[in-house]
């Protein structure tokens, strides 16, 4: 159908204004910064969850923590992959110290408490980006995160 009487010629003849489009990040530096911060994170998460699985008292407990840290490999994973594509090159993150488990309860809450502070974390980087592709990234750690807190809560709970 032709719409030439709603729309006005001199509309059509108009240039297209461009429109002034952000950077890809604020801080670029920070970003890539926290990227590093995050994937050394991700790696003590690993050793810390499988210590604290190797302490668990019940099956449902054991799957809930091996929930847990399959997700922190998928992380670790996807955030240096992350890292070479903004950068070009791997990233370059020292290993962390095995984690000493004195009381399982302890550690549970210290397990609840980070995956809060890392889904604080990605939401912060999250906001840092117009990247579309690094955003929907970031949510899903960010969501991942959450969902384990949810699964440290309720080991918790039940203690």
């Amino acid at each position: 159908m032709y719409y030439s009487y709603y729309w006005p010629v001199k509309y059509a003849a108009q240039k297209e204004q461009r429109v002034k489009s952000a950077p890809p990040f604020q801080d670029q530096h920070r970003f890539l910064q926290m990227t590093l911060q995050a994937i050394y994170n991700e790696r003590e998460a690993q050793l810390f969850y499988r210590a604290l699985e190797d302490r668990a008292i019940t099956p449902f407990q054991k799957r809930q923590i091996r929930h847990a840290h399959d997700d922190e490999v998928k992380h670790e994973r996807k955030l240096t992959n992350l890292y070479k594509i903004l950068t070009g090159h791997p990233p370059h993150v020292r290993n962390p110290s095995p984690p000493e488990i004195p009381d399982f309860q302890v550690a549970v809450r210290k397990a609840f408490e980070d995956e809060l502070e890392a889904a604080e974390m990605y939401r912060t980087m999250y906001l840092m980006t117009h990247l579309q592709w690094v955003r929907d990234l970031l949510m899903e750690l960010m969501t991942d995160e959450f969902e384990h807190a949810n699964r440290f809560a309720f080991i918790r709970a039940e203690l």
